[in-house]
């Protein structure tokens, strides 16, 4: 791949990737409520799903995927909803104490798979990869290489971003610890949620 397409590629990655979606939102609302540890958890699971969907692309699968309109609107349905309960259950959240140390192993364990379903239930992530890939492909290389290496980077980029994201929510989380703060706190976590179904809903695939 050629040095100046590849920077080109990583620039257009990294606009693209800052702007929060559904899968930013619930990185930042598990941050503001749980903690550091609870949103690169969660990084984790998104992390994961994003693998799988750079899977599906570099297998040459998405021609099918993008012809299943109606399953993939369905999908998306399900994450809406999904999104939805999340965003009304923090929101009514009382969280006594409000402290991040109260978060248990099996609560990191929901917000991996908070973070897996939300990712994987917005389609537009996998057809968007389609799209975007493909205009980068210089024929002075492989494509299958070249897919592969910016499958790669796109990943690491997402991923890196996606920790500080974590980072900087966990930040003003900590800093709503006092119990006075707790219900501000919770309902700031829910309604990133809210916002993020909205997302996830107006967007077209």
């Amino acid at each position: 791949m050629e040095t100046e397409l590849l920077l080109a590629f990583v620039g257009v990655s990294i606009a693209v990737i800052v702007i929060p979606g559904p899968s930013i939102l619930l990185i930042v609302s598990n941050s503001l409520q749980h903690g550091t540890t609870a949103g690169l958890v969660t990084v984790a699971g998104v992390s994961a799903a994003m693998l799988v969907q750079l899977t599906v692309v570099l297998a040459g699968l998405t021609s099918v995927a993008a012809s299943l309109n109606w399953g993939l609107a369905a999908i998306r349905w399900f994450g809406i909803i999904y999104l939805l309960y999340l965003g009304f259950s923090r929101w009514r959240s009382p969280s006594p104490g409000g402290l991040f140390e109260a978060a248990s192993s099996r609560e990191y364990g929901s917000a991996f798979a908070e973070g897996c379903v939300v990712a994987l239930t917005n389609p537009t992530t996998l057809l968007f990869f389609v799209a975007f890939f493909p205009q980068f492909l210089s024929a002075a290389a492989p494509p299958g290489t070249q897919l592969m290496l910016m499958a790669i980077v796109f990943w690491l980029l997402a991923l890196f971003f996606d920790v500080v994201y974590a980072v900087f929510a966990a930040g003003i989380g900590a800093s709503l610890q006092q119990s006075r703060w707790v219900r501000l706190r919770n309902r700031l976590a829910g309604s990133f949620m809210l916002v993020a179904a909205v997302v996830l809903a107006i967007t077209n695939i």
